[in-house]
């Protein structure tokens, strides 16, 4: 397979990465109380000026506070907006786990932020340990490899247009990120389609994706995204390969009693016995509002709000009917039905479908790019 070269493209988004190194937020607080531990200690750095710093001791451990709008290091105050603080050998210890690459601290909008500055491949290869699926073969993994690269390199344009100190965030937000972990099958995946990612327009696109889709047609649905900037999302097609996987339909019911404690949470005043519930949606069949009757007045939710308080409820395609004193949710898929359908694309992979036709049936329109070697860029 050829794949398109944009090389001024290339030379320019290279150039403007650190190399390619992905900024991902581990946390932000208006008073940090951050931990950091690694075994041979660390070095820190003024990121504007270059110029090394150091402590009165080698510290091992140490606890990132701040005092009158200035970081503190285990007590020492430093004056510099930002500061990297790198591990001397080896990895870092943050909240329980291990990262590769080096830490940056900094203020955003009167908030501290813990960032872990880190290569864009190692980036992805973490990722992957909690975006795939354990046991999954090599090739569905190349589709999830050169889908979350795809991500984090909009990500990483985006972030540099807004003026951003960090890409992405660690969380399901943006794209799950633990920090280091081992595994052979993911490692040879990112070994096999390094730096490829899908591009529109000659810049990576957003690789949306989730659990199952639910045979859902993405064109028809409203209101997620403006398919007229991301128009690769707009695929006007059914996936229906992930029919019989266990995640394409589900069921859950409520009595009117637990159903209108749960809405309670979304709204100021007081919700009473609620009467009826009803919903409407859009040419997809995805759900665009709810609306809940109670004895003295009527309460609307948006799909959105609906799918963060009802917990058990899996995806914005769902019925609603009404059973005496009971509700019961009958929906298909799992997630937002946007982009990358991943039961899907591991049938599709049992088949014999290659990781490069499985990625242009979801995200049609796209091309491949490769990123240049940043060692001989």
């Amino acid at each position: 397979m050829k794949y398109l070269y944009n090389f001024f493209f290339l030379i320019c988004f290279v150039s403007n990465l650190s190399a390619v190194a992905v900024r991902v937020l581990l946390s932000e607080q208006k008073k940090p109380q951050w931990e950091l531990s690694s075994s041979c200690g660390f070095g820190f750095q003024d990121p504007t000026s270059g110029k090394r710093l150091s402590l009165a001791a080698t510290y091992h451990k140490i606890t990132v506070t701040s005092e009158s709008g200035y970081f503190c290091i285990n007590g020492k105050k430093f004056l510099q907006d930002q500061l990297y603080i790198k591990p001397i050998r080896k990895h870092s210890l943050f909240g329980g786990e291990t990262y590769d690459g080096f830490f940056l601290i900094t203020k955003h909008k009167k908030n501290f932020l813990l960032i872990n500055v880190v290569d864009s491949e190692e980036y992805v290869y973490s990722v992957l340990k909690t975006e795939s699926w354990p046991g999954w073969p090599l090739e569905i993994n190349k589709v999830f490899a050169v889908a979350s690269r795809s991500y984090v390199m909009h990500r990483l344009l985006k972030a540099r247009k807004k003026g951003l100190p960090y890409h992405i965030k660690n969380t399901n937000h943006h794209q799950c990120y633990n920090g280091v972990h081992n595994c052979a099958i993911t490692r040879k995946a990112i070994q096999e389609t390094s730096g490829l990612f899908l591009a529109h327009g000659g810049e990576p696109i957003l690789a949306m994706f989730d659990i199952c889709c639910g045979g859902v047609v993405p064109c028809h649905i409203n209101g997620i995204v403006d398919f007229d900037k991301v128009p690769y999302l707009a695929r006007n097609y059914a996936c229906t390969f992930c029919k019989q996987c266990k995640s394409y339909s589900w069921e859950v019911d409520y009595s009117f009693d637990q159903l209108r404690n749960y809405l309670q949470e979304g709204v100021d005043e007081f919700l009473h016995d609620l009467k009826d519930i009803k919903i409407s949606k859009d040419k997809a069949g995805v759900v665009q509002e709810v609306t809940a009757k109670t004895e003295r007045s009527e309460f609307s939710f948006s799909a959105h709000e609906v799918y963060k308080l009802l917990k058990e409820v899996k995806s914005f395609a769902f019925t609603i009917k009404k059973r005496t004193r009971k509700v019961v949710l009958k929906g298909r898929g799992f997630g937002h039905h946007i982009g990358l359908c991943q039961w899907g694309a591991r049938e599709m992979i049992r088949q014999g479908w290659s990781f490069e036709s499985v990625l242009q049936f979801f995200y049609p329109g796209t091309t491949f790019m490769r990123l240049e070697d940043t060692k001989k860029s």
